[in-house]
């Protein structure tokens, strides 16, 4: 078995959405006493800087703890919470490029028969036809890209051959 490579969380989204989240409460409390004027946009404001914070404060927690994306000889890591989609259950992985947000990812697309058995376990509520891991994410993502695909080569089962 290689040695597993993990491809951690980078700092660049970490730090985007706590700029982010900081900016929002500034602007906020920029002027204290017109608060009560317009209280109602003063707490979606609030709640939305705390949201913004603290997914940036769970993505840095992820990356102290080592968590990130990788594969084994048994499948991939498709979450941040260690879910796994094993080898023998994916259809195809394929590179998306969004037309309009200009966003990268790496879909992989699990056989249709599979979807109940990793909802399941994954403990989800509904299937997944395609679990996507998105580059902004990721430290090195081209280079994560290329090694999954040259291993989803390698582990492909022979009647799934490329076009």
């Amino acid at each position: 078995m290689r040695k597993v490579e993990i491809y951690k969380i980078s700092w660049y989204p970490i730090l985007v959405f706590m700029f982010s989240g900081m900016v929002i409460l500034f602007i906020l409390f920029w002027d204290v006493q017109g608060i009560p004027e317009h209280p109602f946009v003063f707490i979606i404001g609030l709640i939305l800087s705390f949201v913004i914070l603290g997914y940036s404060f769970y993505l840095w927690r992820k990356r102290k703890q080592g968590k990130g994306f990788s594969w084994d000889d048994k499948g991939i890591v498709i979450d941040l919470k260690g879910n796994k989609v094993y080898w023998e259950e994916i259809e195809d992985i394929k590179f998306y490029k969004s037309s309009v947000t200009n966003m990268k990812s790496t879909v992989i697309y699990p056989h249709y028969t599979n979807h109940e058995k990793i909802r399941l376990r994954n403990k989800k509520l509904m299937p997944t036809p395609a679990h996507s891991i998105e580059w902004y994410l990721i430290e090195k993502p081209k280079e994560m890209h290329n090694h999954l695909m040259n291993t989803w080569e390698e582990k492909k089962p022979l009647g799934k051959n490329s076009n």
